[in-house]
């Protein structure tokens, strides 16, 4: 049975302590290499993290520690197993649902999916693993969604944007080189 809600300090804890085993590294060195990225850091702080008499770490220090240990952060942050993981104090939710969330791939239940889908950089707003035609169909889609915005922004009704869609179309149409390959 699965453990019933770890929680996000428990599972650094744990996985800097199951990290620096595997490395071969000593809460020296692994302080040490925490001071070498501009923290100060020693044995004693490593330790406390690991036996859980330190109770948080920055996020600075969250990001150095996965660095320092040659992890994601992700990893770092979510247990590797599935468990309960706790999401908030009194939420907790598989680990495979919160790891697909941290990568930004799937909202978590209640929240508002229309936002998380949009809040990322445009740049991501791409699949590289989707068919080269649900590629374009995405990349239309976008540029097709800003219009629209813009479109009801400046009033227009539907059939108004409808109708300067189907005389943009025309007009590319034209000046590509058309159905017909004749062009301007």
């Amino acid at each position: 049975m699965p453990e019933q809600g770890i929680d996000p300090m428990q599972t650094v804890a744990r996985r800097v302590f199951e990290l620096r085993k595997r490395k071969g590294l000593s809460a020296a060195e692994v302080g040490q290499k925490m001071k070498d990225v501009g923290f100060k850091w020693d044995r004693f702080t490593v330790s406390n993290l690991e036996n859980g008499k330190r109770q948080n770490v920055t996020l600075t220090e969250w990001l150095a520690l996965a660095y320092v240990l040659d992890v994601s952060p992700l990893h770092l942050l979510v247990p590797l197993t599935e468990v309960e993981y706790k999401v908030t104090p009194d939420r907790a939710l598989p680990t495979a649902r919160v790891r697909s969330w941290v990568r930004g791939e799937t909202p978590l239940p209640e929240t508002d999916t229309r936002i998380f889908r949009t809040e990322k950089p445009e740049a991501e707003w791409s699949d590289p693993d989707l068919p080269e035609q649900a590629q374009g169909e995405n990349e239309a889609s976008r540029h097709l969604m800003a219009g629209v915005g813009a479109a009801r922004h400046a009033g227009l009704s539907e059939d108004q944007v409808v109708d300067w869609i189907r005389r943009a179309w025309q007009l590319s149409d034209t000046l590509e080189g058309g159905p017909d390959g004749e062009g301007l």
